[in-house]
């Protein structure tokens, strides 16, 4: 299981960047998690976009999906249908993600489970303004957790138990009580209580040197830290080995 990062920021991407997007890859399955500007274009550079065969977006705020509406023209120009797992928001149109019909929309809610080859997909309400759920994809052996963009819940300390490698949105660098994002600090603390084995740092602010990022959250977590780097590939494996 490999994962690579397409786009890390929020809520938009700096010169060069790209906001929230990333490919998980293994045998059986290429899965997009969220889609947001500029993911289609590094997205390219690895894995012709053809060959999806999956997109889930954690929830539907424009820097998670901005990309779905360029993508759109590129699967009609192959004939290409993809299926698109999103949250339902109540207050939201979705009749744009429609258009085109290239999309198979399916609903995310914590009944979903899906099976790739020999992995399980399962998914959990976390919190934020707009319906948001983490993915957890496991082979049986290694367990990785994505959150989307979430502040602090109860459920994310219980969806992130046993997991080996978790991706977690840490939006603020100074501590910070949000309704909206984690802060470093909190997330390190989630995955310290949940056993962890390697935290990944995501959903900078373009603002920021990520380098900060990792000076800060190197006083907080326990295990293993990596913050997010467009272009990088992680070995999921490899990283729950350490």
């Amino acid at each position: 299981m490999k994962l690579t990062v397409l786009g890390n920021t929020g809520p938009y991407p700096g010169p060069g960047g790209a906001s929230s997007g990333y490919l998980f890859a293994a045998a059986d399955a290429r899965i997009a998690l969220d889609f947001g500007s500029g993911v289609l274009a590094n997205l390219q550079k690895s894995l012709d976009f053809t060959d999806l065969d999956m997109i889930i977006c954690s929830h539907l705020h424009s820097d998670h999906i901005a990309d779905l509406f360029v993508l759109r023209y590129a699967l009609q120009e192959q004939g290409r249908q993809l299926p698109l797992y999103v949250p339902f928001a109540p207050s939201l149109d979705l009749a744009s993600l429609y258009y085109k019909e290239v999309f198979q929309i399916k609903k995310i809610t914590e009944k979903l489970e899906l099976t790739r080859g020999n992995l399980q997909l399962t998914f959990k309400r976390l919190k934020h303004p707009f319906p948001d759920f983490g993915t957890k994809i496991t082979d049986g052996a290694t367990t990785f957790l994505y959150t989307g963009d979430t502040c602090y819940t109860p459920a994310l300390d219980e969806f992130a138990t046993g997991v080996d490698v978790l991706l977690c949105d840490a939006a603020f660098l100074e501590d910070n009580a949000s309704d909206k994002h984690l802060c470093v600090k909190e997330a390190c603390e989630i995955a310290n209580k949940a056993g962890v084995k390697t935290l990944i740092l995501t959903h900078l602010s373009p603002a920021e040197d990520p380098k900060k990022y990792l000076e800060k959250g190197k006083r907080h977590f326990k295990g293993n830290l990596l913050v997010t780097e467009i272009g990088k590939t992680y070995d999921i494996k490899a990283l729950a080995d350490l």
